[in-house]
């Protein structure tokens, strides 16, 4: 079902990044709703830094759709033809933005990001 809330783990307050078993920075949701969620942080992983910058609204405001248009933000780019896809217990965007589709999915309590520019992050 198209709705984000299956796929997320937790989202409120301050809440750590991980690659692999290393935490690397810390974010937050600013926004999270059925069709829209907008992450916010900043990383310091082998001595470079940056920001995390995700903003994903499913365009067709419909739970019972499994796949659809969407939106997405990576890092103030945006693909507002980007798709997506439900597969199990995963949500799969296809974007321009990113030369693998990105995939999200709850883990251990958190949210599980794979492919964002080569790297899988984990939010939690």
């Amino acid at each position: 079902m198209a709705n984000l809330t299956p796929y997320f783990g937790t989202h409120a307050g301050d809440l750590k990044i991980y690659v692999g078993p290393f935490s690397v920075g810390q974010g937050a949701f600013d926004t999270f709703s059925d069709f829209h969620a907008t992450f916010d942080g900043s990383y310091e992983f082998f001595g470079q830094s940056g920001d995390v910058a995700i903003d994903l609204t499913l365009s067709d405001h419909d739970v019972g759709s499994e796949s659809g248009a969407c939106t997405i933000k990576l890092n103030g780019k945006a693909d507002t033809a980007a798709t997506y896809q439900v597969s199990g217990n995963k949500l799969t965007i296809t974007t321009k933005l990113n030369e693998l589709p990105i995939e999200i999915h709850s883990r251990q309590g958190g949210t599980q990001v794979d492919n964002v520019s080569g790297h899988n992050i984990w939010i939690g």
